[in-house]
């Protein structure tokens, strides 16, 4: 287990990220833990295939520009409400936008070098391209209805928390990685 505080949850904090999503009460209790677990999976498995065909590299930027994805720097720390945000991946655009003074923010809480936390809040986003190139989105793989009106149930949408728990995964699990090759090196 990390011995930092990542700014989002580990594998123990998964379900509280499940329970702020909106659609949190639609999911039946029994299928709660069920449904963490398989994002959480899929993140680790995904962050270990990545890790084995990158050979372990710990430098995200790079691993970003082979996979043909812009990462543009915005010297900004962006807040929203309540809720800061660190980076953003652009989907059609192929483009990342890591807000450095967040991540500046965040780096020095945790007394980590600002390169090593850019390098982790590319990870998690690093999922979320993986979700729109080689892998299913993961919040579209447990469906609730959208309308409940008594017996009658309307539509159907996926979990948003789900692909954000993956993607917990991935970067949990990817640099957990990085650290056991280099204490082993």
């Amino acid at each position: 287990m990390s011995d930092f505080a990542l700014p989002f949850p580990d594998r123990e904090l998964a379900g509280k990220e499940l329970e702020r999503d909106p659609c949190y009460l639609k999911i039946p209790k029994e299928d709660r833990a069920k449904v963490i677990d398989m994002a959480w999976n899929k993140g680790e498995k995904a962050a270990k295939s990545v890790f084995e065909r990158f050979d372990g590299s710990p430098d995200f930027f790079e691993i970003m520009k082979t996979s043909g994805l812009t990462v543009v720097k915005e010297d900004r720390d962006y807040v929203v409400g309540n809720h800061r945000f660190f980076c953003d991946y652009l989907t059609g655009r192929k483009r990342v936008r890591l807000f450095t003074k967040s991540v500046d923010l965040w780096a020095k809480k945790n007394q980590l070098p600002l390169d090593t936390a850019c390098n982790v809040i590319l990870m998690h986003e690093y999922f979320h391209f993986l979700e729109h190139t080689e892998l299913r989105v993961t919040s579209r793989e447990y469906q609730v209805p959208m309308l409940i009106l008594g017996s009658i149930k309307l539509g159907s949408t996926g979990i948003l928390a789900l692909s954000e728990i993956g993607a917990h995964a991935f970067a949990h699990t990817y640099y957990d990685l990085v650290n056991r090759r280099e204490s082993e090196e």
